[in-house]
């Protein structure tokens, strides 16, 4: 039996976290959507008043985002990214007067403000949302007119997202109806914490997803996304995730690992994406040894023929490295990664 600490998947949640919820009274200091998705559609109903509903959207991006504004009526038009992952200036004269512009900030990877400088710039009609759900620690210092983050993404929170706006105010509805989904995760999220069988508590992560999936307009997240964000160490969060950065990144350029992006002192990443092309083999080797590496994104019929896309898609392999990992931790990881790329 693999006794090896298990690295990545979804957060867990530890029952006894649970134990002051029942007498739980909301600070009030933040309004929570259900998720990143909440958050957008929220975005994009509050604009839809004022402005055209077309949005230019990268071939690199998350599907879900892609079947959130189609959803909301929205006629998604895509672009390809430059070499720095940025949106390409010489792609404005595709942009009509008075569309949107999505952009992202890959990984937390990718500062996109100098795009929505660029772009204000030279068409200050062009409406800018920025997808900062890969990076919670710079959602608010957007220079677009709306950002939005993701909290599930980055804390052991089952909800909960915010948004950022840089002028206009978007009303949250008090109410607004509760989002169910966490409900699924939850079980899944103990279920894991107490070590039952994966096979169970994936069970329940999965129907909690599809749930996600189904949701076809702006929900609220729950009173225990409240409670839970309320109990996350942001300080030490970000600490450690800034400095199991620090040490993959060193030690994986003393390995010859091949990143993904340069390494950036200013970010603090979701994860660490690495190119490989024996990925599939690699992730499976990593999977022997309880690490668990995602994929951002797989190919869908809207991306199939960007170039930029196909690669990730094929070659790419996202490296953990959150809070709940230790400096041994990405060391272990890059050592079995050395293994397999010394053993081929």
């Amino acid at each position: 039996m693999n006794n090896e600490i298990k690295i990545g998947g979804e957060f867990d949640i530890d029952p006894e976290l649970l134990n002051g919820y029942v007498d739980y009274v909301s600070k009030g200091n933040n309004f929570l959507y259900s998720s990143g998705r909440s958050a957008l559609m929220a975005i994009l109903q509050h604009i839809s008043s004022y402005k055209n509903k077309i949005i230019h959207v990268p071939f690199y991006i998350c599907p879900s985002v892609v079947k959130v504004c189609i959803d909301l009526g929205f006629k998604a038009k895509f672009y390809e990214l430059n070499s720095n992952f940025l949106f390409p200036l010489d792609y404005l004269p595709k942009i009509g007067p008075n569309e949107i512009l999505l952009t992202v900030n890959y990984f937390g990877c990718v500062d996109d403000n100098t795009t929505a400088i660029d772009v204000k710039a030279n068409r200050s009609d062009i409406l800018i949302i920025s997808d900062q759900v890969q990076s919670y620690w710079t959602y608010d210092k957007s220079e677009a007119d709306f950002s939005f983050t993701s909290l599930r993404k980055h804390f052991p929170i089952l909800q909960g997202a915010l948004i950022h706006s840089k002028k206009e105010t978007i009303i949250f509805d008090l109410k607004m109806e509760e989002s169910v989904f966490y409900k699924s995760k939850l079980i899944g999220s103990i279920l894991k914490n107490q070590n039952f069988p994966d096979k169970l508590y994936l069970k329940f992560f999965g129907d909690g997803e599809q749930e996600l999936d189904n949701e076809i307009c702006p929900l609220k997240a729950s009173s225990l996304a409240y409670y839970l964000f309320e109990k996350v160490d942001l300080n030490d969060a970000y600490k450690r995730r800034r400095e199991n950065y620090s040490f993959l990144y060193q030690l994986g350029n003393d390995r010859g690992i091949n990143f993904v992006f340069p390494y950036n002192e200013k970010a603090t990443p979701l994860n660490v994406p690495i190119y490989t092309k024996k990925r599939d083999n690699l992730r499976r080797e990593l999977m022997n040894h309880n690490i668990f590496t995602p994929i951002h994104w797989p190919l869908k019929a809207f991306n199939k023929s960007s170039i930029l896309a196909q690669k990730l898609a094929n070659y790419s392999l996202s490296l953990v490295i959150d809070q709940r990992y230790t400096l041994n931790d990405m060391k272990n990881m890059i050592q079995k990664i050395e293994n397999f790329i010394e053993a081929k």
